[in-house]
């Protein structure tokens, strides 16, 4: 008991410091304190020094000092690449893809036409199991970033449904875009994919112009030995159109078109062409659909 009371009275027993000049003894300042109050000061000063210790730890002297904080730094830069990495290689993919679908349209194989989200090939259009789109398939909508973004951008599937068991979903439905006859004439040759007929033939007057069937971009614009001088133009709700057997080509790859512009001349030039006329082909998310179906001719 007596131990204690002495403790307590150390612990509050009030001390007095004073500072004097030490040539005149003058009296400078005073302060008084006990070993309670000293304690009581030590215990915050090292609570507040361990605080600030551990947040600087984990943020500013974390990056230098903090071997957790670099490595997990350094984990979330390899997250980052690794994710940036998966969508380059997405994107290389859909650009294959992209790649096989103009050779498919150039070439007039079904058979190698994709859809860029179509993991099942039994989902493939091939010209052995053609698949036929009806316009009532066409007035499922599906979004897209951008009007002449490429051709097939994946998207999260809701139903499954219409478009070659392929579900989208389109901003707006396709009646809504006005199509435009590209050219005037009779059809000589129907759209048929049985016999890897994708497009019509269709037969003008001599010279007779060509006109683009609505707003979009050219995508291609040159000459192949089969197919002669032919324009592709992408338009808006993943719509592509096709122009064979051009004489003449009044647009680039990269140039805009508006619905009815002249882009060519109807012609005769390519192996597979028989005679002058216009082979028009109109493509949905990948597949040949029948341009009478959208146009009137």
């Amino acid at each position: 008991m007596k131990r204690r009371k002495t403790f307590t009275n150390w612990l509050i027993t009030r001390h007095q410091v004073v500072i004097r000049n030490e040539e005149n003894l003058a009296e400078k300042t005073t302060f008084s304190f006990s070993y309670a109050k000293l304690i009581t000061l030590g215990c915050f000063t090292l609570i507040l020094f361990v605080s600030l210790s551990l947040a600087l730890s984990r943020t500013i002297l974390g990056k230098w000092l903090n071997p957790a904080y670099i490595e997990q730094e350094n984990n979330n830069k390899l997250i980052q690449l690794y994710t940036a990495l998966e969508k380059l290689e997405e994107r290389n993919t859909q650009q294959d893809k992209f790649i096989k679908l103009f050779q498919g349209i150039i070439e007039e194989k079904g058979n190698v036409v994709y859809k860029l989200d179509d993991s099942d090939t039994s989902k493939q259009f091939n010209s052995s199991n053609p698949t036929k789109l009806e316009p009532k398939d066409i007035l499922e909508s599906v979004e897209v970033d951008d009007v002449f973004a490429p051709l097939h951008n994946q998207a999260e599937e809701e139903n499954t449904s219409y478009l070659a068991a392929t579900s989208y979903k389109v901003a707006t439905s396709l009646p809504e875009l006005f199509l435009f006859t590209p050219l005037e004439g009779v059809i000589t040759t129907p759209f048929d994919p049985k016999i890897e007929h994708y497009g019509l033939d269709i037969v003008g007057k001599e010279n007779e112009p060509i006109k683009c069937i609505a707003d979009g971009m050219v995508i291609l614009s040159t000459w192949t030995v089969e197919t002669g001088w032919i324009i592709i133009v992408q338009h808006s709700k993943n719509l592509v159109s096709v122009y064979k057997h051009n004489a003449t080509l009044f647009k680039k790859a990269g140039n805009f078109v508006k619905s009815g512009e002249v882009i060519a001349i109807m012609g005769n030039s390519g192996e597979f062409s028989t005679g002058p006329h216009l082979h028009f082909e109109l493509w949905y998310d990948g597949n040949a659909v029948n341009p009478q179906d959208f146009i009137p001719f």
